[in-house]
């Protein structure tokens, strides 16, 4: 990992936005890595470690991939948007998180079969073990990657009801979810994003000119 200079303060600001959120995605070890004491058990390990060893653009990466992961969950993505959905794996090279290129072989467009894909298939960590991860969709990486898992916990009572409240004789059961991203604009796409870009810049220049000259004028009198 090669690292950069940075700040001690950078670091700490760096830090603190890093979402608490992200330590529930898990990350799942190869077969030759469970035995390994300093492998990071979540994302939120992972993005202090790129920290560490001064990859900040590759901690950068990870709180930006994560908080826009949340931020679809938080809108309670009703399998009407076009979102692929699928595992997810994170990058140690570059810090990328999200849906190996190619898809990984589980990855699936809600516009095919709706929010109805099913990763119990794929969910068993020991299965995880024998599929290797990645490439990375972002660098291409192929070996420094490892499958991430999404968890949210769900409390029930004895009678099997969901229940919000903190009660601690009610049943809590970790459950997974799919990675869920916006898929890569079209060169089109791409090109109609950049002259609406360019087009706002022009309108904001124009503005900052005319009040200039509105106050050039008003000076003179």
């Amino acid at each position: 990992m090669a690292g950069q200079e940075v700040s001690g303060e950078l670091l700490r600001e760096i830090e603190l936005k890093i979402d608490i959120r992200s330590a529930s995605i898990l990350i799942i070890p190869k077969q030759d890595e469970m035995n390994d004491t300093n492998m990071p058990k979540n994302l939120h390990n992972a993005a202090e470690l790129f920290l560490r060893v001064g990859m900040v653009n590759a901690a950068e990466t990870v709180k930006k991939n994560v908080a826009q992961l949340l931020d679809i969950y938080s809108n309670n993505p009703d399998g009407k948007s076009n979102f692929i959905v699928g595992r997810g794996n994170v990058c140690w090279a570059c810090g990328h998180c999200g849906i190996p290129k190619g898809g990984g072989g589980g990855a699936k467009t809600n516009q095919n079969k709706g929010n109805n894909h099913n990763i119990q298939d794929d969910n068993d960590d020991d299965l995880l073990y024998k599929i290797p991860p990645g490439p990375c969709n972002k660098c291409g990486e192929t070996e420094q990657v490892n499958w991430i898992k999404v968890t949210t916990t769900t409390t029930t009572t004895q009678t099997g009801v969901l229940d919000k409240t903190k009660n601690n004789n009610n049943a809590k059961k970790e459950e997974e979810l799919p990675w869920i991203e916006t898929p890569p604009l079209s060169e089109e796409e791409l090109k109609k994003k950049k002259e609406a870009q360019l087009l706002a810049k022009r309108k904001e220049v124009e503005e900052q000119v005319k009040r200039a000259l509105e106050e050039r004028e008003r000076n003179n009198l």
